[in-house]
């Protein structure tokens, strides 16, 4: 039940940090360097570049997993990942 309530915090604070008026304001800047709602295409030689494309996923996951966590309803734990900060610290060694 714990953990429960810890996902439930872990929602709040998400909601708390980007649903106010500077976090909106983070949020859409977020996007315009992830060029969110732009889709990949080739360069100007026709070819498209899998190193950036790589990284504009990579922004945009982030994106996507903070707009998931803001539009979570009261209760609802499902598809949280639930990596705490000392778990992730002590695999980063390896």
């Amino acid at each position: 039940m714990a953990e429960d309530e810890d996902l439930q915090q872990l929602v709040m604070s998400y909601k708390q940090t980007f649903l106010g008026e500077h976090g909106k304001r983070v949020l859409d800047h977020m996007k315009v360097c992830a060029k969110f709602n732009i889709a990949i295409v080739p360069n100007n030689l026709g070819r498209i570049d899998v190193y950036e494309v790589m990284r504009q996923e990579g922004m945009r996951s982030v994106i996507i997993n903070i707009e998931k966590m803001i539009n979570k309803k009261p209760g609802e734990s499902k598809g949280i990942q639930n990596e705490r900060p000392e778990t992730i610290a002590n695999t980063s060694s390896i």
